[in-house]
This record gives C-alpha cells, sequence and structure tokens, in this order.
C-alpha cells in the first residue's frame, strides 16, 4: 500500500508514511537423479515361455454397450437427456442396488425418471458417471467438477468421488480454492475441505487481492476465516476492513463491475455507504464487521477519521472503542504486571500483521501508535530477527524507555504456495530496550517469494466487538428489531 520509504540510522522522530501500514527502515540495494531398474533374471537367464497381452476389452464394452446401448434393459431419463443402459451394470452403485432389487417400480418398467433437484446435477456429469461404470477411466473436467461430483454423491459412487477428490487436491490454488471448499462441504468430501480451507486461511491476503474471488467467499466462509488463528494476512487490520467494505459492497450489488479500474471502483464503494442506511447494513453483516479488530485500526488519527467518513461504524461506536483504547492505555501504564493469558485469549485479540517480500534483506516496521514499543522485524538470506527500538533508529512515535516489556507472539513464514516454512507457535520474549532477538535461522534454500505473518500483544487489549453488538442490540430494541434498508 504504497511506496516503501528508506531512512538513515540517525535517531530522530519520523513523519509517518502516507497511505500506508509499513514502513521501511532499511532498503537492500535439483535435479535427482533416476534409479535404475534392476532386471530381474531366473535361473539360467531362461527365456519366458508366458506373458500377458492387454486386451482393448473395456474400450469395446463402452462402446457398444454405453455410447451405442446395445442390448439394453433399461432407460434413465434426467436433465432432459435419455440413457439406454444395463441393469448388470448399474447395480455397482448403491443407489441403483437398492432400487433394482427392491420393491420399487423402477425394477420392472424398464424405465427410470429421476427427478434430480440438485442445481449441479447436469447432463455432461451424469453422462460421465454412468459411462464410468463401463470403462475402468473416467474423464474429468476440472472447470466442470461440480456436476461429476454432484452426480457421484447422488447414485453413491465413491470410486468417482474419490478421483474427484484426488484432482481438487492435486490442482488447488488460490484461484479454485473458495470454490472446492464450498463444493466439498456440500458433499462430504472431508480431506479437500480442510486442505482448501488451509489453503484459503494462509493466503486469504492473495484473495482478498482479487475481486472475482472476494465475492466468492460467503458469508458463513468469511466469518470462519475472520476468527481462525491461522488466518495470514499482509499490512494489518485496517486492509482487513477496507476488504470488508469492499466485500459488503459487491454482496449487496451482485451486479457491480469488479473489473473497475481501482479508483473507480474505491469511489462507487465509498458512494455507495454514504448513501445507504447503516444501521441497516450494520444489523445485517454485525458477524462479520464484529471481528474486525477496531481497536488496532483506531491507533491514527487518519485512520480514526477515515472510519468515521466511511459510513458503516456509527460514529458512537468509533467515540466508544476510542475511550477504551485511552483507559487501557493508561491502566497498562499504570499495572506493574506482565501480561498473562491464555491461547485462546491471545489469538482472539492480537495484532494480525504480514509482509510478503521479494528479496533480502528487509527491515521495517508496522506503524500505529503501540504505547510507545517500537517493534520492527529484520529479515536476511540466513536469520528472522525481532528488534525491540528505542533509541539505536528513528522512530514515527515517542518511544517508551521502560527497562523491560514482555512480548506475547507467533511468528510464521510460507513459501509462494502458502505452505508454512517456519512457525515459532505462540511464545514470549521479555524485551530490553535496543534487544535483538534471533527467531529463525532460514535454510540455505530458501526462495523468494515469502510472507511473513506476525501475531503479538504487549498489553492487555480491549474486545471492540462488545461494542458493536452492543450498539446493535440496542438498535433491535429500538426498533422492535427491525430496520428498513
Amino acid at each position: 500500500m504504497g511506496t516503501s520509504q528508506s531512512h538513515s540510522r540517525t535517531p530522530s522522530r519520523e513523519p509517518l508514511p502516507n497511505g500506508h501500514q509499513v514502513m521501511d527502515v532499511l532498503d537492500p540495494t535439483d535435479k535427482t537423479p533416476r534409479r535404475g531398474r534392476k532386471r530381474k533374471t531366473g535361473k539360467g537367464d531362461e527365456i519366458e515361455t508366458k506373458k500377458i497381452a492387454k486386451l482393448n476389452t473395456c474400450a469395446y464394452v463402452y462402446q457398444k454397450l454405453f455410447l451405442e446401448g446395445e442390448d439394453s434393459d433399461i432407460t434413465i431419463a434426467a436433465c432432459g437427456r435419455e440413457w439406454k443402459v444395463h441393469k448388470l451394470y448399474l447395480k455397482q452403485t448403491k443407489f441403483f442396488e437398492m432400487m433394482l432389487e427392491g420393491s420399487w417400480a423402477e425394477s420392472k418398467s424398464g424405465r427410470i425418471d429421476m427427478e434430480i433437484t440438485d442445481p449441479n446435477i447436469d447432463a455432461d456429469g451424469l453422462n460421465a458417471v454412468f459411462g464410468s461404470l463401463y470403462h475402468n477411466e473416467i474423464e474429468i473436467d476440472l472447470e466442470k467438477i461440480e456436476g461429476t461430483v454432484a452426480a457421484a454423491s447422488y447414485i453413491v459412487l465413491d470410486s468417482v468421488r474419490e478421483r474427484c477428490a484426488e484432482m481438487m487436491i492435486a490442482a488447488l490454488s488460490t484461484d479454485n480454492a473458495v470454490r472446492y471448499y464450498e463444493l466439498s462441504t456440500s458433499y462430504g468430501l472431508d480431506y479437500v475441505r480442510e486442505k482448501s480451507m488451509e489453503l484459503i486461511l494462509h493466503q486469504f491476503w492473495k484473495i482478498l487481492s482479487v475481486r472475482e474471488k472476494l465475492r466468492e467467499v460467503s458469508h458463513d466462509l468469511l466469518e470462519t476465516i475472520l476468527t481462525s488463528p491461522n488466518m495470514f494476512t499482509l499490512e494489518g487490520e485496517y486492509d482487513l476492513y477496507q476488504h470488508v467494505l469492499q466485500w459488503i459492497y459487491m454482496k449487496e450489488n451482485p451486479d457491480c463491475n469488479h473489473d473497475e479500474p481501482n479508483e473507480q471502483f474505491n469511489s462507487n464503494v465509498k458512494n455507495f455507504f454514504k448513501t445507504e442506511n447503516s444501521d441497516f447494513l450494520l444489523m445485517k453483516y454485525v458477524d462479520i464487521i464484529s471481528k474486525i479488530r477496531m481497536g488496532q485500526i483506531l491507533i491514527r488519527s487518519d485512520t480514526i477519521t477515515t472510519i468515521k467518513n466511511d459510513g458503516l461504524i456509527p460514529i458512537p461506536i468509533v467515540d466508544e472503542i476510542s475511550s477504551q483504547l485511552w483507559f487501557s492505555l493508561l491502566q497498562n501504564e499504570e499495572n506493574p504486571k506482565p501480561l498473562e493469558m491464555s491461547d485462546d485469549e491471545f489469538f482472539e485479540t492480537c495484532n494480525r500483521l504480514g509482509r510478503s517480500l521479494d528479496s533480502f534483506p528487509k527491515c521495517w516496521r508496522w506503524v500505529g501508535y503501540n504505547s510507545g514499543v517500537d517493534i520492527m522485524l529484520h529479515v536476511n538470506d540466513y536469520s528472522v530477527c525481532i528488534i525491540r527500538n528505542c533509541l539505536n533508529r528513528k522512530t514515527p512515535y515517542s518511544v517508551n524507555l521502560k527497562s523491560a516489556h514482555v512480548l506475547h507472539f507467533r511468528l510464521v513464514i510460507c513459501d509462494a504456495k502458502g505452505q508454512i516454512s517456519f512457525d515459532t507457535g505462540r511464545t514470549s520474549w521479555e524485551m530490553k530496550p535496543d534487544e535483538t532477538k534471533t527467531v529463525f535461522r532460514l535454510n540455505e534454500d530458501i526462495s523468494t517469494p515469502i510472507s511473513v505473518h506476525f501475531q503479538y500483544l504487549i498489553h492487555k487489549p480491549i474486545d471492540s466487538s462488545t461494542c458493536v453488538k452492543k450498539y446493535v442490540e440496542e438498535l433491535k430494541a429500538k426498533n422492535n428489531g427491525d430496520v428498513e434498508p
């Protein structure tokens, strides 16, 4: 978000970067050989007199019996199409086995009229699944895999479901992760669902950057993402907030042009929230908005002004959160005891930050008033370090010279595919002024780009979600639970 600025190392007060949350402190000027297969020999290298020759029987059966319907004893009609098929082959599925061997009318009529209510099931998907009963292979189009998965699930053909799952896992990327997650959730492909969610969480920052992908995220999925401790973002909480604004705009305007230039699209988003009923939107999306950690956004004067002007968060909520932040700052200054909390409390309230790196070395901070504690990260070719800066480097804010602060943190490094390369887990460190802690020793073979994700707490945080929910409850009571758009 903006161009990084380089700085000298002379201790001084530094103006805040304009319009972004990351401030640079340092500006950086195998093929495995194949194993040979050993030749098996018998005694005296005897000549083999028997060999197995493969025949193309499956192709013949597929052509004659399925495609041409030769000697068919039953017809299936569905999705505007008919198939001349055979009961013997249909009985490979539990669905047809129960139908044809029971007392169902279809077992004697010679015709099955399938009433399809699942919108994902189409003629192409049924054709692929029926055809697989006559052949030892199936052609699966990943662009239309919904139809195949839905059809295989409908007739309970687990072998095809398993092949679809394998192909989805192999092809999984940020381009299809949301789609595969929703599909696997609908049809019980648990491992696909697990791996899709893992990728969505680790590379949610990439999904956020593509509006077409962001608009695919459902209400329930976004709520799950925002509450997960494994959701990795870039920049910080303000970046999440801005993309939630875009997501709400696209949900409320499904026909909007998400391919517009950024300036025009952002202008449309801004105008939408200025003209819509903010109370209505707040009530409708309270489960999403309350998951944004507003206490981590209202730590800069410019973001406070922006939030008040955006029109989504009512000014009374902003003022209440700001008041709680000030009270929390005083409490933290007056309380000499270090912060103690459970893992659940940490992940529910910690600062969520990140940055993508295309080269080394880099040294940076995320800007915003942090009770006078200036934390920087430094990454080079061989290590990742956390620095508590007091006097050695210039800072944008006044610094707290307290002899020691306890930092609770988790630092994660992911590769370009979103796989975790390093993860400290939730841990803590007692920081002294101008002290540096080496967190990771990097492997020699690490390659860029990588993403660095930092979750941390120094002081007891506030729970901004209570302010949002309290406002909504009062709104419901005032309007008998109903607010017109």
